[in-house]
């Protein structure tokens, strides 16, 4: 975790560290200087990367496209200022990955990495869970989600969707899953250094994402102990897909990666969210 994001962090702190350190340009990394190394690859190789690369890419436009039901629904002022940040980082992610495919990878189809344990998760789910929002706020009978700024405490169309807010943190596992192949296939071996650089970029932006996440549903949680079982529920089940998921990964290993290890580093990304709202 970066420094600034060490201890509780309030959304508007948040949004202020967003301001003075998120502001990075995709397309000032000069990503070509990769191309050699990716020439230097033989088939499985490609594939692997290719599949972790383009189910991050997917993931990326998928958040970008059904954030901003979060933010609308929202209704607390300072973590919609938060959102609006996240919004424009998860779309500057998909950007990063745009650019790295053009430059370097070359045209390929993503969504036809996307198997179907991965598409449920990254896509179709947040899909319709961004729906679902969009009808619960249409149902609201025009009042809006935050006439008030928050502050009457009076229901929101949000007040429904906790699990929609773990899903998203679960997408997160996800991720921080994913930082782990980029660094064992590509960091234990010096390698394609301008991904590695815009890998930790993103990871810098996501880690305020998820700070934000545990936040917000642990005081949720908190207000709503009702709700834990459910979530606790939803955290086992997605347990209980780690292995189906790495199993996609593994089927061409051209890097050669400890198949168990990842797993293990997985299952404590989602141990460690699960403690921070407040489960174990």
């Amino acid at each position: 975790m970066p420094a600034d994001l060490v201890g509780p962090k309030t959304p508007l702190e948040l949004y202020r560290i967003a301001k003075k350190t998120g502001m990075w340009d995709p397309e000032s990394i000069p990503v070509a200087e990769d191309l050699s190394d990716w020439q230097r690859l033989n088939a499985d190789q490609r594939e692997q990367l290719l599949r972790i690369c383009a189910l991050f890419y997917e993931g990326e436009v998928s958040v970008a496209d059904t954030l901003a039901w979060w933010l609308i629904a929202m209704p607390e002022a300072d973590r919609r200022v938060f959102l609006a940040t996240q919004i424009f980082e998860e779309v500057k992610h998909a950007d990063f990955f745009a650019h790295y495919f053009r430059h370097v990878l070359g045209d390929v189809d993503t969504r036809s990495y996307l198997n179907p344990l991965y598409r449920a998760v990254l896509v179709d789910g947040l899909r319709a869970h961004g729906e679902d929002i969009g009808r619960a706020i249409l149902a609201a009978n025009g009042s809006g989600p935050h006439a008030d700024g928050g502050k009457s405490g009076a229901p929101s169309p949000i007040s429904n969707h906790d699990l929609d807010r773990a899903l998203g943190i679960i997408e997160g596992t996800l991720a921080a899953s994913g930082y782990d192949y980029f660094e064992e296939m590509l960091g234990t071996r010096g390698i394609f250094q301008r991904l590695l650089e815009g890998i930790r970029l993103v990871r810098a932006d996501e880690g305020r994402h998820i700070v934000h996440g545990m936040d917000y549903l642990r005081r949720k949680l908190t207000a709503h102990p009702e709700y834990k079982e459910l979530v606790a529920e939803l955290f086992y089940e997605e347990s209980m897909k780690s292995n189906a998921r790495a199993e996609y990964i593994f089927e061409r290993n051209g890097f050669g990666l400890d198949r168990e290890r990842m797993i293990a580093l997985s299952m404590e990304h989602l141990a460690q969210r699960s403690h921070e709202i407040g489960l174990t």
